[in-house]
């Protein structure tokens, strides 16, 4: 059937971002490509499309879970996943039409490439992070970790388990798009590795050439059932700073002997709020926060001691901005220092980059997930989120959304955070968050995520 026909005089044809735009020309009546109404035979098509994905994301469901239990029984940390990777090689090597490449990201990473029945097509990058956390867990579960203090407590094991089923229900239409997708699942992201690898070595954006990527992670602020995009920054650039103040050690009944590190530090503390509202431009979107105080002995109250250090994160969506907030916090050290007679040492470091969402593809993306939710079900956050992701490796070369995909039970309020040793993920959503990933990945080939 000839894919470029027209709809009848006077109609628009509207694409997955919502834009609409007017044909290139008009007949008379509607031909044979269409139905009464003017409504598109490929419409259609695509409509039955959707419905297979759904009903195959159902069949599956079982399935997801198991393998979702499978892997949180065996978390493991850092590159080398050799349980996991096993797990997720041996699921993804059940699938037809898919290509299996192992042992990348210089260790447990996993490439999966399918290609389209059809001729032509984009090239989508479907990713999921499959590394475990340092903490023990406390809930008593049939599937448990198994692995002393070792927990999926930020729920790689549902992104893995979720694009397991993507690349599962999109090989079941495979005749339906053209291009390729990869599926790629990196070890790393919690110790900020992984990714470069991916992309540096192992060449993932390349050969084909990756069009767009796209990526979710599991959110307890959303309802389960639910997705929230955020509109420009999903993650922002994550930074950390020490600031070691040295002084002069003495006896504390005689404070005018010493140089008190204590007070210092306090000050420069107390000043980090200015930093923020009066050095940085109002509109950038930052946060600085400290973690951590050490000074003295616990043991001795009759010394001030010689030094005292701070530290913590910053985030920022710039990092421009970051690098700004660095360059201040060191001018406000060594002024405050200055005036007591001390001397300072700041360390600033930035890690990566943000994540920022393409304009181009949020309409498409959230439409796209809608088809197979429902349009209530999908979501714009206008905040930006701070935390870190090193999906920026990715979403700074190539066109890119990251999803938060909603983990929270409808019947609860509130659910213990991420890096909780209280997580729990909610196997409710495998399925539809499946179903999203291959609508997005079904139309992502087929060219029509982008505005027009």
């Amino acid at each position: 059937m000839r894919r470029s026909a027209y709809l009848c005089a006077g109609l628009k044809i509207y694409t997955l971002s919502g834009r609409a735009h007017q044909p290139k020309a008009c007949i008379t009546g509607c031909s044979n490509e269409y139905e009464k109404g003017g409504r598109s035979v490929e419409a259609l098509e695509q409509k039955a499309v959707i419905e297979r994905m759904k009903k195959t994301a159902k069949e599956i469901e079982p399935e997801l879970v198991r393998i979702r239990h499978e892997l949180h029984q065996y978390p493991e940390l850092g590159i080398e996943l050799p349980k996991t990777h096993e797990i997720i090689s041996r699921e993804l090597k059940k699938i037809p039409g898919l290509e299996v490449y192992e042992h990348k990201a210089g260790g447990s990473g996993i490439v999966a490439v399918m290609k389209g029945g059809r001729s032509e097509g984009k090239t989508i990058l479907l990713r999921a992070d499959i590394d475990a956390l340092p903490i023990e867990e406390n809930l008593e579960l049939d599937y448990k970790s198994k692995n002393t203090g070792c927990m999926h407590a930020c729920g790689h094991d549902g992104h893995a388990t979720w694009i397991i089923g993507a690349a599962k229900i999109l090989s079941d239409i495979r005749e339906e798009w053209g291009g390729c997708i990869k599926f790629v699942f990196q070890p790393g992201e919690e110790v900020g590795k992984g990714a470069d690898t991916l992309i540096g070595e192992d060449k993932v954006l390349e050969n084909p050439s990756v069009d767009m990527a796209f990526a979710a992670h599991g959110w307890p602020s959303v309802e389960s059932g639910k997705i929230g995009i955020a509109r420009r920054y999903a993650f922002g650039c994550v930074g950390t700073f020490k600031v070691k103040v040295i002084g002069r050690k003495g006896h504390a009944s005689w404070p005018e002997q010493t140089i008190d590190p204590i007070a210092a530090a306090g000050e420069i503390y107390q000043h980090i709020p200015a930093i923020l509202a009066r050095k940085i431009r109002g509109t950038d979107s930052k946060i600085m926060s400290v973690t951590y105080m050490q000074a003295g002995d616990v043991n001795v109250r009759n010394i001030i001691p010689e030094t005292c250090e701070f530290g913590g994160t910053m985030r920022a969506t710039k990092r421009e901005t970051l690098e700004k907030m660095g360059e201040e916090l060191q001018k406000e050290a060594k002024a405050v220092c200055e005036v007591y007679g001390a001397s300072c040492e700041v360390d600033v470091q930035i890690h990566g980059g943000s994540v920022e969402n393409s304009q181009d593809l949020l309409d498409g993306v959230k439409n796209a997930a809608a088809e197979v939710l429902g349009s209530r079900q999908v979501y714009i956050i206008e905040e930006d989120n701070l935390g870190g992701e090193n999906f920026a490796e990715y979403s700074s070369r190539v066109p890119s959304v990251y999803m938060f995909i909603g983990i929270r039970p409808v019947e609860k309020e509130e659910i213990p955070g991420l890096h909780s040793p209280d997580y729990r993920f909610d196997d409710d959503v495998l399925a539809g968050a499946a179903g999203a990933f291959a609508a997005i990945g079904y139309y992502g080939c087929m060219g029509r995520l982008e505005r027009r």
